[in-house]
């Protein structure tokens, strides 16, 4: 008897076990470790197609598509579910459309000078052929995938926190406890300040260049971004975009970074550039043989 109670006590005592929440390992500093190298890589894209509307979680026979399309791009998946898109707010996944009135901002990779060509000097070329950024936002803020290359390693120190960018090698760094520049400058990936809530490392990123331009917007363009270790192998990313020039509330969205299974790659950007030197010149021989 006194063992059958003894069975139904350990019974009733595991789903307490079960649902104790996890905790990250801390560093020693005291804070959740983040660190590591981590990976984004999916075919769920930032945006939700339109025709699946409201639709936040895919059906098993999409999850199954999109996991056979490769083995290192997998649907993105947030707490086990197989996600639509990464935005989640508004509802229907979309970036939202800008206020009446406002237009997008413009800078030097959408738009050239009257009388300019792009073959006028390598300062004229979009600076992920120029090697300081990637294409689209691979290095962030808002970090989204690219179909390669989109790894990252994740350094905590006491006075910064250090994001290694895999694809053209870029470093974001982030201020711990600090406050924004109020310089006027404007680096390349913005000014992100740090701080932390609980478990949850949460980055605030302004002062934007206009190489940095995010779905039309710069020059007031405010990113929040928060970092929670969910499980070992799991880190929770979740984003804000807000400029109140542009739209009338923020957009916001989250998906889960995975361990990486490997170290990150030398990328080697520019030493491996070609493309740049034939453009030049090949541009200024044809202005030589009076082509141009």
């Amino acid at each position: 008897m006194r063992a059958l109670i003894l069975s139904f006590a350990i019974i009733a005592s595991a789903p307490a076990f079960a649902q104790e929440p996890y905790r990250a390992p801390r560093t020693h500093l005291g804070h959740p470790d983040l660190q590591g190298v981590w990976t984004n890589e999916t075919t769920t894209r930032l945006e939700r197609t339109p025709e699946l509307g409201d639709r936040l979680i895919m059906t098993p026979e999409e999850a199954a598509e999109a996991d056979s399309f490769s083995t290192f791009r997998p649907a993105m998946r947030v707490n086990g579910k197989p996600r639509t898109s990464f935005i989640t707010n508004p509802s229907n996944g979309r970036v939202p459309p800008m206020k009446a009135g406002a237009a997008p901002d413009t800078n030097r990779r959408t738009a050239l000078k009257p009388g300019e060509r792009d073959t006028d000097g390598p300062e004229l070329q979009a600076i992920d052929d120029r090697c300081i950024l990637p294409i689209g936002f691979n290095a962030g803020p808002v970090m989204l995938p690219l179909p390669n290359n989109s790894n990252y390693q994740i350094v905590q120190t006491a006075d910064y926190t250090v994001i290694l960018v895999e694809m053209i090698h870029d470093a974001r760094i982030v201020r711990m406890n600090g406050k924004h520049r109020a310089d006027g400058q404007r680096p390349y990936l913005g000014d992100s300040i740090g701080w932390w809530e609980g478990e949850t490392l949460v980055v605030e990123t302004n002062n934007f260049p206009p190489e940095q331009l995010f779905r039309g917007s710069w020059q007031n363009l405010k990113v929040t971004e928060r970092f929670t270790r969910v499980r070992e192998d799991r880190l929770l990313y979740q984003f804000s975009v807000d400029d109140p020039t542009k739209w009338d509330q923020p957009w916001s969205g989250e998906y889960e970074f995975r361990t990486a299974d490997a170290p990150i790659s030398e990328y080697a950007c520019r030493e491996g550039e070609v493309s740049m030197p034939a453009m030049m010149l090949a541009a200024r021989r044809r202005e030589a043989a009076g082509k141009e």
